[in-house]
This record gives C-alpha cells, sequence and structure tokens, in this order.
C-alpha cells in the first residue's frame, strides 16, 4: 500500500503550505492539497491507481462506470476499459444547449453502477451525481475515489445516500505511510483534519 502514497510525491501530487494556505471549492482553507490531475501523465503510476482500484472493487460485480467531470472521467474511462464494462460521465453543471443533458452516454440504470472520483473532500460533488443518478433510477450504486481527506461531513453524506463509498488513497493513511515526508508539517495537518472549517477561522 505505501507504494501507491509513494506515487503521490513521485509525481508531486501532494502540495503541503502550511504558511499560504489552499482553498477548495467548498471555501474550506487548508495546508494540504492532492492534486491528482497530475497522475494522468505519469503512465507507470497511474498503471499502478488503476491496479488499486480492481483490488478495492474485487468482488463486486460491477456492470458499468460513470465518471465525475472533470478529474474522474479518465480514471473511469481507463478502469471501464480493463473491466470491459460502459462507460460514461457526468457533466460538472447542466448543459443548457444541444439535447440540453447531464449524462454523457449510454447507461442502463438497472446495472450495478460504480461511480468514480478523482478527490473527495465535503463530497459535494459526488454527492450531486449520486442524487442525480437516483433521479434517473439507478438501482445499485458503488462510490470510489483515488483519495479522500475523510471529512466527517463527507462519511455522514455517503451513509444518508445509503452508497458504499471507499478511497484508494486517504489522509490518514498518508498521515501513516508517509509521515517521514510531512516532516513538521505532519502536527499542523493533524490538528487541521480535526476540524477543517473553523481551522485558522
Amino acid at each position: 500500500m505505501k507504494e501507491l502514497y509513494d506515487i503521490l510525491f513521485i509525481t508531486k501530487s501532494i502540495h503541503i503550505d502550511a504558511v499560504n494556505p489552499f482553498t477548495f471549492s467548498s471555501g474550506i482553507k487548508s495546508p494540504i492539497y492532492c492534486d491528482t490531475r497530475r497522475l494522468i501523465s505519469y503512465p507507470k503510476e497511474r498503471k499502478m491507481i488503476i491496479s488499486g482500484f480492481l483490488e478495492k472493487i474485487n468482488g463486486i460485480n460491477i456492470e458499468s462506470i460513470i465518471g465525475v467531470a472533470t478529474g474522474g472521467i479518465s480514471w473511469g474511462a481507463w478502469l471501464s476499459d480493463k473491466l470491459d464494462v460502459p462507460f460514461a460521465y457526468i457533466r460538472s453543471s447542466h448543459k443548457d444547449y444541444g439535447k440540453k443533458q447531464s449524462i454523457e452516454g449510454s447507461i442502463d440504470f438497472n446495472k450495478n453502477i460504480l461511480v468514480i472520483e478523482d478527490v473527495v473532500s465535503t463530497g459535494g460533488s459526488l454527492g450531486r451525481v449520486i442524487d442525480l443518478l437516483k433521479e434517473s433510477s439507478a438501482k445499485s450504486l458503488n462510490a470510489c475515489s483515488i483519495f479522500s481527506y475523510q471529512f466527517s461531513e463527507s462519511i455522514k453524506l455517503f451513509q444518508e445516500l445509503d452508497v458504499p463509498f471507499q478511497s484508494l488513497l486517504t489522509l490518514e493513511g498518508l498521515l501513516e505511510y508517509e509521515s517521514d515526508k510531512l516532516g513538521h508539517n505532519k502536527k499542523e495537518i493533524e490538528i487541521w483534519k480535526k476540524n477543517p472549517r473553523e481551522w485558522r477561522s
């Protein structure tokens, strides 16, 4: 498992700055930022990530895959190719031209669907996609991400949505496996993790 966390550092996908914190789309300030979009540029490492996904979902009968735009599209496409199942993606916002659709691709909502996201913080983007799929009469859903910050609100959200969620990599795992690389920043990240919205407010 540690080799998967190593990938984040090899590809420079982890950024740490407690002095000039990063701002998430939710408005949350953070001393750490996981930029998984960089991973798509590294063939060897992205194959390791895909293998990790396959191991994570082993035993689950996945019949279709949906990627969350934009970060989950490439990963969902690569994974669907490995599993030889249909793929589609959901736009980040409703299209107001053409056929005005949010779901791109052809998916049978009676099949077992796996939703792929790249990074989960509050879970808002993934939650919106799950809601949309349920409105479209999706019967069986699972969700998976590359990295999760494990915010309590995201955990609560997936419980309320009643959708099994797994993440290949987590902030907790990063703190455990890569403590030497985090150095003196580890303590500040642990403080932030306890209450992200109130950190340095």
